[in-house]
This record gives structure tokens, C-alpha cells and sequence, in this order.
């Protein structure tokens, strides 16, 4: 049972990760005048971060 438990911290971490991840590059690119490098990225980050909200409604959401 742990292993589960272990297994779903791990996945919800990797999902935040990528979603703050790309969000924070996204945006610093975009600040920095690379428009065309950090407009996908955000849109990225937001498709990432909706993933990671959606993970979390369905595991219990926690904070």
C-alpha cells in the first residue's frame, strides 16, 4: 500500500514540476523579448498545469 502512495506522490510531483517549470521558462523567455520561444511555453505550462489540477482533484486535493 505504501508503494501506491509512493507511486502517486511521485507522479503529482513530476506534474507540478513540468507545469512550474515550463510556466517560469515561458515567462522569463517572453519578458526577455523571445516572444516567439515563450508564448508556446506558457500555453504549455498551462495545458501542463491543467493536467496536474485535474490529478490532483482525483487523488484527494490536499494542501
Amino acid at each position: 500500500m505504501t508503494s501506491l502512495v509512493r507511486q502517486k506522490a511521485k507522479e503529482e510531483k513530476s506534474k507540478r514540476f513540468k507545469f512550474l517549470g515550463a510556466t517560469a521558462a515561458g515567462v522569463l523567455l517572453t519578458a526577455g523579448g523571445a516572444t516567439l520561444l515563450g508564448v508556446p511555453l506558457v500555453a504549455l505550462g498551462g495545458y501542463w498545469g491543467y493536467d496536474w489540477f485535474k490529478f490532483r482533484g482525483k487523488n484527494g486535493m490536499r494542501f
